[in-house]
C-alpha cells in the first residue's frame, strides 16, 4: 500500500460534514433549553420589597463624667419594610443565557514511514590439487560458490485527529424579550417609563 493511498483514506470530508451535523444539532439543542428556561423564568414569581426605610431619630443619653453628667445624642433606628407585591424572575432583570458556536477546527496528522533494507553477500573460492606419479600425472580442480541475500522491510502509519470547537455567549433575541411598561400612579400626573 502507498503513502499516497493511506493520505486518500482520510476520512476528511466526513469528519467535516459530522462535525457541521454535530454543531447544528448542538445548536439547537441550546437554543431550545434557553427557551424553556425563558419561560421558567417568566413564569416564577418571588416577594419583591421594592424599597425598605431607615429611619434614624436621636435618643439624648446621658454620661456621666469628671467634671459632671454630659447629654449627648444618641441615635435609635428603626427599619420600616414597604409593601412586598409579586414579580416574576424575568422582571425582575434574571435573562437566559443564549450560546452560538463561534469557531469550530478539525486537524488531522498522520506520520507514514517506511524503510527498505537489503544486504547481499557472495562468496567465491578454488582450490587445485596435482600429483604426479612415475607414469602420470593427475590433477583435480574444485570451486565454490555461496551466495546469501536478505531483504527487510517495515511500514508504519500513526495519526491522529483533533476536533475543537469555541462556544461563546450571546445576548437573547431582542424580539424575543417582552417590553416591560412601568406605569408610576404614585406622582401627579402619572409616568410612564418603558424598558426594553
Amino acid at each position: 500500500m502507498g503513502v499516497g493511498q493511506d493520505l486518500l483514506d482520510v476520512p476528511f470530508p466526513k469528519m467535516v460534514l459530522s462535525l457541521a451535523q454535530a454543531i447544528s444539532k448542538g445548536q439547537m439543542a441550546m437554543d431550545l433549553a434557553s427557551l424553556n428556561t425563558l419561560k421558567v423564568l417568566a413564569k416564577t414569581k418571588f416577594d419583591f420589597v421594592p424599597e425598605v426605610t431607615e429611619v434614624l431619630t436621636p435618643v439624648p443619653i446621658s454620661v456621666n463624667t469628671p467634671s459632671g453628667p454630659v447629654t449627648v445624642t444618641g441615635v435609635d433606628a428603626t427599619v420600616q419594610v414597604g409593601r412586598s407585591f409579586k414579580l416574576t424572575m424575568l422582571q425582575a432583570g434574571i435573562l437566559p443565557t443564549f450560546y452560538q458556536f463561534t469557531e469550530s477546527i478539525i486537524e488531522v496528522k498522520m506520520s507514514i514511514s517506511s524503510k527498505t533494507e537489503s544486504e547481499s553477500e557472495f562468496e567465491f573460492g578454488a582450490s587445485v590439487e596435482v600429483s604426479a606419479g612415475f607414469l602420470f600425472a593427475s590433477g583435480t580442480f574444485s570451486s565454490h560458490v555461496n551466495y546469501k541475500t536478505t531483504n527487510k522491510y517495515s511500514y508504519s502509519v500513526e495519526g491522529s485527529s483533533l476536533l475543537r470547537t469555541t462556544l461563546k455567549p450571546s445576548p437573547p433575541p431582542t424580539r424575543m424579550m417582552p417590553r416591560f411598561i412601568l406605569v408610576n400612579a404614585l406622582v401627579t400626573p402619572p409616568t410612564v417609563t418603558t424598558s426594553e
